[in-house]
């Protein structure tokens, strides 16, 4: 899978650019605030239809336009190629086409094109809240399976509404009858995602312990967990574990007005030699451990799309040493289109930029130089 042609207007500081690519390693240089890191997140946006440093799509377009938009084609090797375009207003709501026809819904974007993106924040995945984990294997696992995107959606409606009940329940003391019903959905659109989520983590485990041990010369043994609040065993379905911890916690739900378990709650943490990574890890122990997560993240998604994906890299090399900068390009580049933004080429091994097509990226402009 690579992205053959790309094309931006009014996209952040893009005006207007057009630019093809071939199938291999892409060297974006220039100094900060270029447009480096906007061309990628362009290309991130038309993999998961949202940015990963805001919320607000009018932030995306260009402050003297009304509209933003980005388009991909896409060439592919296990299924037909495809023709992604995607426009932001600043006012409204964003809409989608694949293959130049309108498609109903944004989720419909998700799939066509994948992407794993390495950032510099990714940092917070491993020392930030539950939250920054749970949007990772929302985001991950959302392009994987459009499904899961559907789930996710239903159960935050669900979940604000069992709030809802339950704060009026510890205020008014009223019939429990209909907290049965929004329970039962609930766990409905609750329990696919915790089997989801769980799937997705084993399946990142055993390749992010091997990249993780070759980024650290074997010195150090990395274990992902995952921490469901509604608890895990062989003993029960996802379902009954689910129900029974409601069961369990329904008086502190009804004392507290608010759902106390589901995915809402859930957790990943990172173990370095079985001490979590957040509480006990440096700062560098922190990165690498995203790395190589993010890393695996290449051989789950080859394993479940039939290909490898496209990758972005933004600057991610500025706080690593030589040895593992080429460690980890040494991983990433063969057999896929990558995406490499930094401020100077000098930074990474000589004989791995010379593999790349380089590009001059300024003022919102894209130049190659070979």
């Amino acid at each position: 899978m690579y992205i053959s042609r790309l094309r931006l207007a009014n996209f952040r500081n893009y005006q207007w650019q057009e630019i093809s690519f071939r199938e291999t390693a892409n060297l974006l240089v220039g100094p900060n605030g270029q447009g480096k890191t906007n061309l990628l997140e362009a290309i991130y946006v038309l993999a998961t239809s949202k940015s990963h440093r805001t919320v607000r799509d009018q932030e995306l377009v260009s402050w003297d336009a009304e509209t933003a938009a980005l388009m991909a084609e896409v060439r592919r090797q296990t299924r037909p190629d495809v023709t992604l375009e995607i426009t932001l207003p600043t006012a409204g709501e964003k809409s989608v086409r694949v293959n130049s026809v309108a498609r109903p819904r944004v989720l419909d974007l998700l799939g066509e094109l994948n992407v794993v993106a390495v950032w510099v924040e990714d940092i917070d995945i491993v020392r930030g809240d539950p939250s920054a984990r749970r949007r990772f294997m929302n985001v991950e696992i959302s392009q994987l399976s459009p499904g899961y995107c559907f789930n996710l959606a239903r159960y935050r409606r669900v979940l604000e509404h069992r709030n809802r009940l339950l704060k009026q329940l510890s205020q008014r003391g009223t019939s429990r009858d209909s907290l049965t019903v929004w329970t039962a959905e609930l766990v409905k659109y609750g329990a696919p995602l915790v089997a989801s989520r769980k799937q997705f983590v084993d399946q990142l485990a055993g390749p992010a312990a091997e990249l993780h041990a070759r980024l650290t010369d074997g010195d150090e043994a990395l274990s992902l967990e995952y921490r469901p609040s509604c608890g895990l065993d062989a003993g029960r379905s996802v379902e009954e574990a689910f129900w029974e911890t409601l069961e369990e916690v329904r008086e502190e739900e009804l004392r507290r007005g608010q759902t106390l378990v589901g995915p809402h709650r859930d957790d990943l943490a990172f173990l370095i030699d079985g001490k979590d990574a957040r509480a006990y890890g440096s700062l560098g122990q922190q990165r690498t451990v995203a790395l190589s997560v993010r890393l695996a993240e290449l051989s789950a998604l080859a394993v479940q799309i039939g290909e490898p994906p496209v990758v972005v890299m933004d600057d991610v090399f500025a706080e690593l040493d030589l040895r593992r900068t080429r460690h980890l390009l040494e991983v990433a580049l063969p057999g896929r289109q990558i995406f490499l933004a930094t401020t100077e080429a000098e930074r990474l091994p000589s004989d791995l930029v010379a593999a790349c097509d380089v590009y001059r990226v300024r003022h919102g402009g894209v130049e190659a130089l070979r």
